[in-house]
């Protein structure tokens, strides 16, 4: 036991001024007596020769002593060690630093048995057990851990009761839980002078760096919800779900879906499809065990507006035995790049530009400067043409360029060629699908590339295909005139068109997104802000940083990334995108779905190592760990009330002062 303040003892010294109290002569009671007659024989002792006396052992004198004792000791704060902790539970004397790392993933939704629990509900309960003993003084620290973290801190008294009360309502985060990154974050935030202690609560179907737990300057302990089991672990789940073109090009989509056996024990179940609600499609599949994989493909029956793949087997996790997708113009999707193609003499150009899905296309003759230069597209196709020059200085979007004139934005020399391809660049993107032998070209302008210009495809006098910049916007340039090339005629030169599309337009929003991905893609051009509505819960408003503007050719101009990114895809459901342009009127809407099965999320096996990995933390950089002391003050304090209550008692009640009175008496003899 250790005196955490010794000079508490001082108050010890009232012990010998309550005994001296307690020797001085008490004056003595009245009685009457008959007479005097005999006193002057019993010989009493003066009355200035009585001053003190033996110090009486007496109920009160022993009381007072007890009392006086405990409050001197209390107030030296004694503490036990820590195997003697059990005689004051929750008094610890040395404030303490708790952060617990919470698995929000969505893997936590298993049931440990049927009827039972699920694992974030044991978890949940775990961590606002460990945080029930903190008191004032400590810190507590909680990082939920899911497709993004959350940081919730506790640092007096009323919040760690607000934080547990938190934590019994809060819902899982879903998505995969970032172990290293919150191992991480966890070493940032660890406060000095305070004893650490990080605590993972998890199903343990998790990995961690041994670097990163090494860095972590405190002891880490891993806890389990629930007992591991083989049936706890089993698990089918629908890993992946697409719509794809038949590879016989006949035209068909065909739906392809894989779904995986996390468990210990083969399994042969049924695979439905539904369309619209109504079964469609079914397949029995085998899977063998721990891993075994099956893929399965349906024809995409036409008409239907939500797909939906679901296992007949039950099972750990549910969530992840449905995946669903919108295939199509099913989602709705009128989220599309708005392209606008200046043209005099609409022809293969405007007919490849057609034939490309997903896209909005206008057509406008080039001497309407207005629509050309009046923004809101996102990309401008000029065709055999080019606007005016204050027409040309106001575009600020990305253009293709095909056949365009001499005199316009893009030098060229006096030649006039039939060119023919001698340059290739091998593994360009653009030229992905596309077979240039045999082509043949007209006439053509010899076009000198700028400072900054890329080459794709060149003949003997010039390029042919280069990449360029127009108002610090990309651009594509197409040298030749398809009109007078045998090109149009070619496979090539749709995919030529559309690899082109590709390139400048934004792309579209996917119908569908792996578990815990972020969705990242381009706006359209006249889009400000972005709302993205989840599954469940308020929707999400995100701003379109505003593009650079126009410079005069001699001021260099910065990109500005216009990408939204949208982190919080945790939740499996279907999700709203919707844009907005600058008077908030709605330009386009679309939807795309996240599914619970992934790979990683629905193998439930506990990772054998973890645990040993998690201990390998040796708190480098702590000072030594101090042994646990328990402040024993509080119980002195309240014996010492206790026994102060007993001598007033003793005082007070009549039958205790008969008492102290013969005690007195027998003393005194």
């Amino acid at each position: 036991m250790n005196l955490l303040t010794p000079l508490g003892l001082a108050a010890l010294a009232a012990l010998p001024v309550i005994v001296l109290f307690h020797m001085r002569h008490t004056t003595p009671e009245r009685r009457p007596v008959p007479s005097l007659r005999f006193w002057a024989a019993a010989n009493p002792r003066p009355a200035d020769e009585r001053r003190l006396r033996r110090p009486p052992l007496t109920l009160p004198l022993v009381l007072q002593l007890i009392a006086a004792a405990a409050i001197a000791l209390a107030l030296a704060r004694p503490a036990t060690a820590a195997h003697l902790a059990a005689l004051a539970p929750g008094l610890r004397s040395e404030p303490r630093h708790v952060i617990v790392l919470l698995d929000g993933s969505t893997s936590m939704g298993a049931t440990i048995g049927a009827g039972s629990p699920s694992r974030w509900e044991l978890a949940r309960r775990e961590t606002i057990a460990r945080l029930a003993p903190l008191r004032e003084g400590d810190v507590a620290t909680l990082i939920l851990m899911g497709t993004r973290p959350v940081t919730l801190t506790a640092t007096d008294a009323a919040s760690l009761i607000a934080l547990r009360e938190r934590l019994a309502t809060i819902a899982p985060p879903g998505g995969r839980a970032d172990l290293d990154g919150a191992l991480a974050l966890a070493g940032d935030l660890l406060l000095p002078n305070l004893e650490r202690h990080v605590v993972v609560i998890s199903d343990g179907a998790l990995t961690a760096d041994a670097t990163t737990v090494a860095n972590v300057a405190a002891p880490v302990e891993l806890m389990l919800p629930g007992a591991a089991s083989d049936d706890a672990s089993a698990n089918l789940a629908v890993v992946d779900i697409a719509a794809r073109p038949s590879p016989n090009g006949d035209g068909t989509v065909g739906l392809y879906t894989s779904v995986m056996n996390f468990g210990p024990q083969s399994v042969t179940t049924a695979v439905s499809l539904l369309g619209d609600g109504l079964e469609v499609g079914r397949s029995e599949v085998t899977l063998a065990a721990n891993g075994g994989t099956e893929s399965l493909r349906w024809l995409l029956p036409p008409g239907v507006a939500e797909l939906t793949v679901r296992i007949e087997h039950p099972d750990a996790l549910a969530a992840d035995d449905v995946a669903t997708l919108l295939p199509g113009e099913a989602a709705t999707t009128t989220i599309v790049p708005r392209i606008l193609l200046v043209s005099d003499l609409p022809g293969a150009l405007a007919r490849a530009l057609m034939a490309v899905e997903n896209v909005l296309l206008t057509i406008e003759p080039s001497d309407n400067g207005i629509a050309i230069a009046g923004g809101g597209h996102d990309l401008i196709v000029f065709d055999r043409t080019a606007p005016a020059t204050d027409t040309l200085d106001r575009i600020d979007t990305a253009s293709l360029w095909v056949a365009p004139p001499v005199g316009g934005p893009f030098a060229t020399t006096e030649g006039i060629s039939d060119p023919e391809i001698t340059r290739v660049r091998a593994g360009d993107p653009l030229l992905e699908g596309v077979d240039l032998s045999g082509a043949t070209f007209g006439p053509t302008p010899v076009f000198t590339l700028g400072a900054g210009d890329e080459e794709v495809v060149g003949g003997a006098d010039g390029p042919l295909l280069f990449r360029s910049e127009v108002n610090t916007q990309p651009a594509l340039v197409l040298a030749i005139d398809p009109e007078a090339s045998n090109l149009p005629k070619r496979v090539a030169f749709p995919v030529l068109v559309a690899n082109a599309i590709a390139a400048l337009a934004p792309d579209g929003i996917p119908a569908a997104i792996p578990l815990g991905e972020p969705l990242v893609y381009e706006p359209r051009a006249a889009t400000v802000a972005v709302e993205i509505a989840p599954p469940a819960g308020e929707p999400a408003l995100l701003q379109v940083a505003a593009g650079p503007t126009t410079q005069p050719a001699n001021v260099a101009s910065d990109p500005v990334s216009r990408e939204i990114v949208y982190a919080d895809t945790g939740a499996a459901g279907t999700y709203t995108v919707t844009e907005r342009d600058e008077s908030g009127r709605d330009l386009g809407s679309t939807r795309f779905v996240v599914n619970a099965g992934h790979p990683r999320e629905s193998d439930l096996r506990v990772n054998a190592g973890l645990a040993g990995t998690l201990a390998s933390a040796t708190g480098a950089g702590v000072t030594a760990t101090r042994q646990e002391r328990v402040d024993l003050w509080p119980l002195l304090a309240l014996l010492a009330l206790i026994v102060i209550a007993l001598e007033w008692a003793a005082v007070l009640r009549p039958g205790t002062r008969r008492v102290v009175r013969r005690l007195a008496k027998g003393h005194a003899t």
